[in-house]
């Protein structure tokens, strides 16, 4: 059985609040007073220690004073997934490809969120999994965003095809420029990890290469930053600019 995760800094014990199923609260007695305030009624076991219990507790985290263990993330199946996307037109899932970097998928999460995503699967294995940095790091976006874990990204990408998705692999020589590409469709966009990019077997099964410009001395883009790029220039296409 996975252990509780710990979640910790205000805005985001006052988001999971809103979403998960709290074990235990912890609460600096420094901010005894603040925080008793916020967990009044809500009829939640909490603790009263001290900083130094607190920095242990969450890794040396800004923790603001207050912490939550919440029981592990809910992850759902791939035909959950698939399902809560049935009616959609345009859904866009992202897949990570080996992403190992705690920072980056937290980052990855909130873009998602963000720009209204429509879910994210990764590895069991061999990919970074939902910690409580990542819940950190997302600013709470952990919670609003449809979580898969696989076992196989190639049954998962053909389960997909199936069901009418196009695949999509984002590569700094892609065949088509992100400006250029047609986001108006069901899309999964797979994600390399930091230091292979997007592995051999999973660029074959993509039906689309799809590249980002770069005008620089460094010719590629940090994960995150790239499915930020990604998912705007695909929100805009889908739900035109705001003004």
């Amino acid at each position: 059985m996975e252990k509780d995760m710990i979640v910790c800094g205000k805005n985001n014990v006052i988001d999971a609040f809103e979403s998960k199923t709290i074990s235990k609260v912890y609460i600096s007695r420094e901010k005894r007073k603040e925080y008793m305030d916020l967990i009044k009624g809500l009829n939640v076991p909490y603790v009263v220690v001290d900083k130094y219990y607190l920095d242990k507790l969450t890794g040396n985290a800004t923790h603001q004073g207050i912490a939550i263990s919440i029981s592990p993330i809910e992850y759902i199946e791939v035909d959950e997934l698939i399902s809560i996307n049935e009616a959609k037109e345009t859904p866009m899932i992202i897949m990570l490809d080996e992403v190992q970097d705690v920072n980056n998928l937290g980052a990855i999460l909130r873009v998602i969120d963000g720009f209204d995503g429509d879910g994210i699967i990764f590895k069991k294995k061999r990919n970074v999994q939902i910690t409580a940095q990542v819940a950190k790091v997302s600013t709470g976006a952990v919670n609003h965003v449809d979580i898969c874990r696989v076992t196989n990204l190639v049954d998962t990408i053909n389960k997909l095809k199936k069901c009418g998705y196009w695949v999509a692999c984002l590569d700094m020589n892609g065949e088509t420029k992100v400006q250029n590409f047609d986001f108006k469709t069901k899309l999964v966009v797979v994600l390399g990890g930091e230091d292979k990019g997007i592995t051999d077997n999973i660029k074959k099964h993509c039906d689309f290469t799809i590249s980002i410009d770069m005008y620089g001395t460094v010719s590629s883009l940090n994960v995150a930053t790239a499915a930020a790029i990604l998912s705007y220039k695909r929100s805009v296409q889908v739900y035109g600019e705001r003004s």
